[in-house]
């Protein structure tokens, strides 16, 4: 089980998965170090030639409002009020998703606030280390890789398990678009 679960945690490592909140606090970090501001980061992350990415924007599976970064959001006021903690950090992240949300490169692209974007932001309010990020991601699956590993070790004859998520639910369905709906 601890092979199972440790290949978990390095499998989130990195960047654009389990340490994207991490990436996100780099780069607020970086604008407050560099005394920039959140316009001229967002502008410089729209000049592809630039190297400059604004972390915590997009997801694959999310091509609108990431539901769980609203969640966050609001989560991340109250632990800060809570707490009694102003933030530098928050206060540009606001910034960077009033701009992105109101301008036509990210509209355009789909690119809005993800989970990641927010969650950084709490955790060090909490003070957790931010190394320690991923690891922070992956308690909450804990249970589910925990979960399938003793659905494995369960079996009579075990095969070599290849996960796969199969739809099973409705087909094809006309739809009303909501304006057309009474």
């Amino acid at each position: 089980m601890f092979a199972a679960i440790s290949a978990g945690i390095s499998a989130l490592w990195g960047p654009l998965h389990g340490g994207a909140n991490q990436k996100v606090i780099e780069m607020l970090d970086a604008i407050t170090n560099e005394g920039q501001s959140a316009t001229e980061f967002v502008a410089r992350a729209k000049d592809r030639k630039s190297g400059i990415r604004l972390m915590g924007f997009g997801h694959r599976v999310y091509k609108n409002f990431d539901p769980r970064a609203a969640v966050l959001k609001t989560a991340c006021h109250e632990v800060m009020n809570a707490m009694g903690l102003s933030s530098r950090q928050l206060e540009i992240a606001m910034e960077l998703e009033e701009i992105a949300m109101n301008d036509e490169y990210f509209i355009k692209r789909n690119l809005y606030p993800n989970v990641d974007f927010y969650s950084g932001i709490i955790y060090k309010a909490m003070g957790i280390p931010v190394n320690m990020f991923t690891v922070m991601f992956a308690m909450g699956r804990m249970a589910g890789w925990i979960a399938q590993y003793h659905e494995m070790r369960g079996e009579e004859n075990p095969k070599i398990s290849r996960p796969r998520q199969i739809y099973t639910g409705a087909g094809l369905r006309n739809w009303n678009p909501v304006d057309d709906r009474s």
